[in-house]
């Protein structure tokens, strides 16, 4: 099996176990030549509902960790999306002008945000065992404050 999934009411939420992650629900993929790609989890995006909206700090923009790297917007919310690393973005998924529903539909393939050069040190992610416990905390909680518990 490659992702953990967990149940809860009518959704299944994905936690890919190839993947580390932030507690601000964004994974990141080591990708050749010491960049990372980045992107939305499952339950970020299955929590917010259809995207409607996406764009990302441009190839250039130095971030720091916890800091703004873009945004997106549904129907009902806009979002920040939270940057994992501290480092420079150097590309940016094209698909978010054009398509930003790739983002509910592959979250974790072509639905990516953007790739982003670490500055040395970066760490502090999770990883997917760890992210799964948090996620399913996370949606747990959701689910008492909808069923007022």
């Amino acid at each position: 099996m490659l992702e953990y999934t967990y149940s809860a009411d009518k959704f299944v939420f994905r936690v890919r176990k190839d993947l580390l992650y932030s507690s601000d629900d964004v994974w990141v993929r080591h990708e050749p030549d010491g960049v990372m790609k980045v992107g939305l989890t499952d339950f970020a995006q299955r929590r917010s509902g259809d995207i409607v909206f996406a764009e990302a700090s441009p190839a250039g923009t130095k971030v720091e960790r916890g800091g703004l790297l873009g945004s997106y917007e549904t129907i009902k919310v806009v979002q920040d999306i939270l940057s994992p690393v501290a480092g420079t973005v150097v590309e940016v998924n094209p698909l978010l002008d054009s398509k930003p529903e790739v983002i509910n539909s592959d979250p974790y393939s072509e639905g990516w945000i953007s790739i982003i050069k670490p500055e040395p040190g970066s760490g502090g992610l999770l990883s997917a065992e760890e992210y799964f416990e948090q996620m399913k905390s996370k949606v747990e909680n959701e689910l008492k404050k909808i069923k007022g518990l």
